[in-house]
């Protein structure tokens, strides 16, 4: 039996006039119809969000992983991540939804350090992946799973993907398509200049250490946030920046935390790939 919904909360770009004229008319809705939930709330039991992909990686960030299931409504290009694809289908959608008229995909994060010095400089939860990248050049990269030296990579970089990222950047990079409910993380080299290895699908108990061993220093780049130059990047969940130098340690392994992301139908991921990639 699903949970009775009655405190909803809204994530969505104001300046997005598609997002904002979408709200108001959710909003008015739900006044009219389903007087007694309470909008806003800052402990809700649904989080509406407004948005593509990228919109729903903020809204959880935002919130903080809290308990509370997201509600995907897709104004973006991909909607992966959604539960509505059509905005024609908002209002039917969220009636079934407030019926109690859905599921529940629990999603795996990962957790990501970086070490330097003995020191902890960067810490993010992960829903979709990290990625280590240089810029112009290449980067020399060790990868080691449980202390075991795996792979050394010299190319453009390297990225961790959840089985929710595997959608995304991984996919790009012609990793594996790796279905939700799978525990694991996709293990992908970007342009290695040895001979090409494919992914790694590796099980969530595992500990992923990725050591920059070297890349050249040209300092062409400014991270403008933290106003210091940049060579090799470390990205998280594309949004979370930090400036890698050599000898750093990037530790990454399962999060405890998960999320919660409602679906109307059954077997909607294969629905979303078949809409996507495979002909109707």
């Amino acid at each position: 039996m699903n949970k009775k919904i009655s405190k909803i909360a809204f994530y969505f770009n104001s300046k997005n006039k598609r997002a904002l004229k979408a709200f108001n008319l959710i909003k008015s809705y739900i006044n009219k119809k389903y007087s007694f939930i309470v909008l806003n709330d800052k402990n809700p039991d649904v989080i509406f969000v407004l948005g593509g992909d990228g919109m729903i990686i903020r809204a959880v960030k935002s919130f903080n992983y809290i308990n509370s299931l997201f509600f995907g409504l897709n104004l973006g290009k991909v909607g992966f991540l959604t539960s509505v694809r059509d905005s024609k289908d908002f209002l039917k959608s969220i009636d079934e939804f407030l019926k109690g008229n859905y599921f529940v995909s629990t999603r795996n994060l990962l957790k990501v350090e970086v070490v330097r010095d003995n020191a902890v400089l960067f810490r993010d939860d992960v829903l979709n992946e990290i990625v280590v990248q240089s810029l112009v050049w290449v980067v020399c990269a060790d990868i080691l799973i449980d202390d075991f030296l795996f792979q050394h990579i010299r190319g453009t970089g390297v990225l961790v993907s959840t089985p929710t990222g595997s959608t995304a950047y991984n996919l790009s990079a012609h990793g594996p398509v790796i279905m939700p409910n799978i525990e694991c993380f996709v293990l992908t080299e970007l342009m290695d200049h040895n001979i090409p290895t494919p992914s790694l699908v590796i099980p969530k108990d595992k500990k992923i250490r990725i050591d920059i061993v070297d890349f050249r220093e040209k300092e062409l780049f400014l991270l403008k946030s933290k106003n210091i130059s940049c060579d090799v990047m470390l990205v998280s969940d594309g949004s979370n920046l930090f400036a890698l130098k050599k000898g750093d340690k990037i530790n990454i392994k399962n999060n405890i935390k998960k999320i919660k992301l409602v679906e109307l139908e059954k077997d909607y991921f294969l629905s979303s790939l078949k809409n996507k990639f495979y002909v109707k």
